[in-house]
C-alpha cells in the first residue's frame, strides 16, 4: 500500500512539473522594429539558441512602427503564458511615454525578463574632421552655440537622448539633425555635411569614421582604444538597454524558467560568436536588475524631455 501511495505521488508530481515546464509549444518572439536592422540580428541570433535548448520553435515576428510601440502593444494583448514575447531595446518603455500623444498601453503592463545586451552608441567624426578629440568638440561647442551640427538616429532615440543629456549638464547648444536610423545618417556624416555624428558602434565598423568617445561608463570591447564619457570627466548616459518582455501577470515560476534561460543563451557559444560577429557584448542583468534599470531611465528622461522641445505624435 506505501508503494502503491509512494509511487502514485511521484508520478502525479512528474505530472505537475511536466505542465509547469515552459515553454509548452511554439514561442513568438515580437520584434518592434523592421528585419535586416542590428536588434533585428541579435534577436534572431537569441531565438535561435533559444530554440536549440529548449527544443521548441521560437518564430520571430518582425511588428515595426510607433517607434517600437507597436510591438510592445501587441505583447500587452498576448496571453500572459510567456509564450508571446518580446525582444527588443526599453525605449519603448523609457522614451516613447513622452513622445506619443496617446499610449496604447501602460509600463506596468509589461514584464522585464532580462536585459541580454547594451546598445553603445558613439560621438564620431569624419576622418578628416577638424575636430580632434571630445574635450575640442565641447571647446568649440562652447565656443560658438548652437553652430555645430550632429547626426542621431531620430527624435527621443537613444542617441539623441544621449546626447541631449551631455550637452544639458555642460550647458552647450548643439544642432541636432533626426533621421531614421544610422544607415540614413552616416552617409552625411561621411560625407561632411555634418560636423559630427552619434550612431552605435556596431553600425561604423568598416566606414573609416574616428571615434572620440562612447556613450558610456567604460570602455568598449569593440573599440579599445576609444575613451568613455565617464573617463574623460563627462556624464555617463544609459545605452540602448535591449532585452526579452513579457506580459505582465505571467506566472512567477515561467518567468523564472525565462530568466534562467537567457542566462543558457548568454552563455552558449552560438550567441557568443553571433553578437561578436555583430559587435555587440552580451551583458545579462536579471528581471529586478533590468526594470530598476529602465525605471531610473524613464526617470531620467521625464526631467530631460521638457528641455528638448519635442512635439508629441
Amino acid at each position: 500500500m506505501r508503494l502503491w501511495l509512494a509511487t502514485l505521488l511521484l508520478g502525479v508530481s512528474s505530472l505537475a512539473w511536466a505542465q509547469d515546464k515552459f515553454p509548452q509549444r511554439n514561442v513568438e518572439v515580437i520584434l518592434p522594429y523592421a528585419a535586416g536592422g542590428g536588434v533585428d540580428a541579435m534577436g534572431r541570433a537569441f531565438a535561435r539558441e533559444a530554440a536549440r535548448i529548449t527544443g521548441q520553435s521560437w518564430v520571430v515576428v518582425n511588428r515595426d512602427g510607433g517607434a517600437g510601440v507597436i510591438g510592445f502593444s501587441a505583447l500587452t494583448r498576448a496571453p500572459a503564458d510567456g509564450h508571446t514575447l518580446v525582444f527588443s531595446p526599453a525605449s519603448p518603455l523609457t522614451n516613447a511615454p513622452f513622445l506619443t500623444k496617446t499610449m496604447p498601453f501602460r509600463n506596468d503592463q509589461v514584464e522585464p525578463v532580462c536585459q541580454v545586451f547594451e546598445n553603445v552608441f558613439s560621438i564620431a567624426v569624419r576622418p578628416d574632421s577638424p575636430i580632434q578629440s571630445m574635450q575640442d568638440l565641447v571647446a568649440r561647442a562652447k565656443a560658438a552655440p548652437g553652430k555645430l551640427s550632429y547626426g542621431h538616429a531620430g527624435p527621443g532615440s537613444v542617441p539623441h537622448m544621449g546626447v541631449a543629456a551631455v550637452a544639458k549638464a555642460l550647458g552647450l547648444q548643439l544642432n541636432g539633425i533626426p533621421y531614421r536610423g544610422d544607415g540614413a545618417m552616416l552617409p552625411q556624416l561621411m560625407g561632411g555635411q555634418l560636423d559630427f555624428g552619434a550612431p552605435a558602434l556596431s553600425s561604423i565598423g568598416g566606414k573609416g569614421l574616428r571615434v572620440l568617445a562612447v556613450l558610456a561608463d567604460k570602455r568598449h570591447p569593440a573599440a579599445p582604444d576609444v575613451p568613455s564619457l565617464t573617463e574623460l570627466g563627462y556624464p555617463a548616459v544609459t545605452p540602448g538597454l535591449n532585452g526579452v518582455y513579457a506580459p505582465a501577470g505571467t506566472p512567477r515560476a515561467t518567468l523564472d524558467q525565462l530568466q534562467t534561460l537567457c542566462q543558457q543563451v548568454l552563455a552558449s557559444d552560438g550567441f557568443k560568436q553571433a553578437a561578436k560577429t555583430l559587435q555587440q557584448t552580451p551583458v545579462f542583468l536579471n528581471a529586478a536588475q533590468f526594470k530598476a534599470r529602465i525605471d531610473s531611465t524613464y526617470r531620467t528622461h521625464a526631467e530631460l524631455v521638457p528641455d528638448l522641445g519635442l512635439e508629441k505624435n
